[in-house]
């Protein structure tokens, strides 16, 4: 058994495949397996992983097509013979000791999941545009939330999933910067949703854990386009919409909901009412009262606790652009926020954030 399983999905889109493969074989961390996931007529990814395959015998390769994007996550999740697992993409990369501190961390706390502090810098200027957990948790916690100097004091060194720390619901859902027990996750599988995959995973598995480490340090980093070209379309959104109220089936099933629906309804408005929404309202064509009507529907049903949710109050809340969304979606402003908001997106003065 190896100590980690690295799954990582290689895109011919992805512009740091090398810069991502050379940080998972130069990681500080003995006995790690890195298991890469792409389509064989990728002829540069596929030369670049076996030239570093020669050199780096713990690497193995899962061809794929576009159709069998799922199912090849499946089979690497089921081949992964790690104690721990991690996920990738091709715009992600670790710091050499990030794998070390995250399993030394899971492994003294004896906790299921262990987060470390991330960057996610804009792919096309290269600027630092979100900076870690922002001192957001102490280091250790159970995924409820809660950290140290680095991750903003707001998290104690171990913690339950029980929601009384509402700062989770202000993380990242990549699972490049999670490493996760694969023992508690046993059941959880990649769901065929396109464009949210890995953050419905991540969703699925903080259903599933009890308690997480948190690393004060900003060891991940990823290289995401935050222009208008990269918006999600619509069949992505609903696969979206479809995700998250799957993922709620989850936490009830596993009996929390309760006690997380206001970091998930707090996830679901960012990401539906704010993201989604925005992003939407940029197709031609486009019906902003209708989009904002079937976004409020949505929300109301699957969701209504946002509109009295904690997570969104001034002192709390770490970015306050938040707060003044929740304002004007309480009153009945959505039209009016989408529209400045986008325009200050078109004059590039505010990147696509929620």
């Amino acid at each position: 058994m190896h100590n980690v399983s690295v799954i990582t999905i290689l895109k011919k889109r992805h512009k740091k495949v090398k810069e991502c493969l050379n940080s998972l074989v130069n990681q500080t961390l003995e006995n790690i397996e890195i298991i890469c996931i792409y389509k064989e007529e990728n002829t540069q990814i596929d030369d670049f992983v076996k030239e570093t395959q020669e050199k780096h015998k713990n690497i193995k390769i899962i061809y794929k097509t576009k159709a069998q994007d799922v199912l090849a996550k499946n089979e690497a999740l089921e081949e992964a013979d790690g104690k721990y697992i991690l996920v990738m993409n091709g715009n992600m990369c670790l710091e050499k000791t990030a794998i070390e501190k995250m399993y030394n961390a899971a492994e003294n706390n004896n906790t299921d999941i262990a987060i470390c502090g991330y960057n996610i810098i804009d792919i096309n200027s290269n600027e630092l545009r979100v900076t870690g957990l922002e001192n957001k948790f102490k280091e250790k916690e159970s995924l409820n939330g809660v950290i140290k100097t680095g991750l903003n004091n707001k998290f104690l060194e171990k913690e339950n999933l029980d929601g009384k720390n509402l700062n989770l619901a202000y993380l990242n859902l990549d699972a490049g910067n999670k490493l996760i027990k694969k023992e508690t996750i046993k059941d959880i599988k990649f769901q065929n949703y396109d464009g949210c995959q890995d953050e419905i995973f991540v969703i699925s598995c903080y259903a599933k854990a009890n308690t997480v480490s948190f690393i004060n340090e900003e060891l991940f980093f990823k290289y995401e386009d935050n222009s208008i070209q990269s918006l999600k379309n619509a069949v992505q959104i609903k696969d979206l919409k479809a995700g998250l109220v799957e993922g709620k089936k989850i936490f009830k099933d596993a009996g929390k909901y309760e006690r997380m629906k206001n970091i998930l309804s707090f996830i679901a408005f960012s990401k539906i009412g704010l993201r989604s929404l925005i992003e939407l309202s940029f197709e031609t064509g486009s019906d902003l009262k209708s989009l904002v009507r079937e976004t409020m529907n949505y929300l109301d049903i699957n969701f209504f606790e946002w509109r009295k949710n904690p997570c969104f109050k001034f002192k709390n809340v770490p970015n306050k652009s938040y707060w003044v969304a929740h304002i004007a979606y309480k009153y009945g402003f959505q039209q009016i926020f989408v529209k400045i908001y986008k325009k200050l997106i078109e004059k590039q003065i505010k990147p696509l954030l929620f």
